[in-house]
């Protein structure tokens, strides 16, 4: 039995593509608009990126090759003030809607939450100051 030509390329075409969605390079940036010293601690179900201290206005950066399937997850507890937060740093497919192969995402921690921010640099964000509710430990 031959496999017609267009067919064969078609697959090959699809093998490439995933292959290649699979290895697509994400950055993750957070900073500090709390107004005082925040510490966090950020990981996923296999990476443990540790804890982390930010003054006020600084900034801190991890970066990871998304999950083949598209269900990378990152969550980042922070010590607070008011007690302990969490969220969900990076979430597929809430973050990586378009799929494409490099994505920057910008957080900023605010008091009422963390903010997804967007800009003309390359950072992404689906709206400007798009904020999130902290979640209870």
């Amino acid at each position: 039995m031959e496999i017609p030509k267009l067919y064969l390329s078609l697959f090959i075409l699809i093998i490439f593509v995933t292959t290649d969605l699979s290895h697509a390079k994400i950055v993750v940036a957070i900073i500090n608009d709390f107004g005082s010293t925040v510490q966090f601690h950020c990981k996923s179900k296999d990476i443990d990126l540790g804890n982390q201290r930010l003054q006020p206005g600084g900034s801190w950066s991890f970066h990871f090759q998304r999950n083949f399937f598209g269900r990378s997850l990152f969550f980042c507890s922070f010590d607070l003030p008011n007690g302990k937060r969490w969220f969900d740093i990076y979430k597929e497919p809430r973050d990586n809607l378009i799929g494409l192969w490099f994505q920057k995402y910008l957080w900023r921690i605010k008091p009422r939450g963390p903010c997804k921010h967007s800009n003309d640099d390359g950072w992404s964000g689906i709206l400007l100051d798009n904020c999130f509710s902290w979640n209870k430990n």
